[in-house]
């Protein structure tokens, strides 16, 4: 398979070529990513409503303000987190739909589509396709052959636009 010149992000080593479909695959799990990262978002929320709703049936004390003010700070973070995942998200979704978008084949752009940038499961390209899982597997394949030439070629239009 055509490896191509991105790095990956986490257990990958530096340097390492990814594929077009890990490239993909990239993509999807930000999704995941972003998911997780909201829903921790919403249980430190909640944890500090609970925090504060606590602290205002006890007598208030100024140690307790401080200490609930510093977690709204933390709150924050999170939020600033989450924007950044959000913000990564976009960034590649952008990128990979730019790609899939050259692809000559539309029916291949939509099993791509639905894939990678709408994270839908097998079962369900095949159904919202009225397409067998067979089918929508030997159309994957050939969309991965002809997205990994177009990936192939931006990389190379990229590294020439740094040089």
């Amino acid at each position: 398979m055509l490896s191509l010149g991105l790095t990956g992000r986490g257990k990958q080593k530096r340097g390492k070529k990814l594929t077009a479909k890990e490239y993909l695959n990239r993509v999807r799990r930000q999704n995941y990513v972003v998911k997780q990262a909201e829903r921790e978002l919403t249980a430190v929320r909640a944890d500090i409503l609970t925090l504060e709703s606590a602290s205002l049936s006890e007598k208030v004390s100024g140690t307790r303000e401080s200490d609930l003010s510093d977690k709204y700070i933390k709150l924050e973070k999170y939020f600033d987190t989450v924007i950044s995942e959000w913000n990564k998200l976009i960034d590649m979704r952008v990128k990979a739909k730019a790609m899939i978008a050259l692809l000559p084949d539309e029916t291949q752009q939509a099993v791509l589509y639905a894939r990678y940038i709408n994270c839908m499961e097998w079962e369900q390209v095949a159904a919202d396709m009225h397409y067998s899982w067979k089918q929508v597997f030997r159309i994957h394949g050939r969309a991965l052959n002809s997205f990994s030439r177009i990936h192939a070629n931006f990389l190379l239009r990229r590294r020439d636009d740094m040089e």
